[in-house]
């Protein structure tokens, strides 16, 4: 069973070292040193901020990664998301948060989100897949804009518009999973 509960400061050290573990930071578009004081500010300012949310991944309530919403555009209706899994998990639905992501942000009504966008570096082939599987198109890419280990890397630029979601979202529509709120975690 998946659930989402909100990211609190108790979680820091964690995602911190999730997210500098080498498997996970090859496929993230910036590098992080592990500086906790660094970490604690991060978090300090995304808390606060109404523009992003950001979920602890729990698989049957073991803490297994990290979701997030960001550079949320009300006006606009637009937003940016990611995702990475720090523990391997014990069932095959790691591949499905997606899905119960989408199925969750674009029913919240005071969202009311047209479209997500991302960005995914040319070696997360995987999550390009994905990408396309769920409907995603590709609007562009930024050649040679990440350098690593001496090496450029093209960043492949994805959207979902809701429309082509929900078109598509019948055959997921069982996919839905609990997602803690701002309010229901005190913030």
């Amino acid at each position: 069973m998946l659930n989402f509960r909100r990211m609190r400061e108790s979680d820091l050290h964690k995602v911190l070292d999730w997210r500098v573990k080498p498997d996970i930071a090859q496929f993230m578009l910036t590098e992080v040193a592990y500086d906790m004081e660094r970490q604690r500010r991060w978090f300090e300012r995304i808390d606060a901020s109404p523009n992003d949310e950001y979920w602890i991944i729990e698989s049957d309530r073991t803490p297994v990664g990290v979701l997030s919403l960001s550079e949320i555009d009300r006006t606009n209706r637009h937003a940016t998301w990611g995702l990475y899994l720090g523990e391997k998990m014990n069932t095959p639905v790691g591949g499905m948060i997606p899905v119960y992501f989408y199925n969750y942000v674009f029913a919240r009504a005071d969202l009311n989100l047209h479209k997500l966008h991302g960005k995914v570096l040319e070696n997360n082939t995987s999550m390009l897949r994905m990408h396309e599987t769920c409907g995603y198109r590709q609007v562009g890419v930024h050649k040679d804009h990440v350098l690593r280990d001496g090496k450029f890397m093209d960043v492949y630029v994805v959207e979902l518009l809701r429309d082509t979601w929900l078109a598509q979202a019948r055959r997921f529509a069982r996919h839905t999973a609990e997602f803690e709120t701002r309010a229901a975690a005190g913030n």
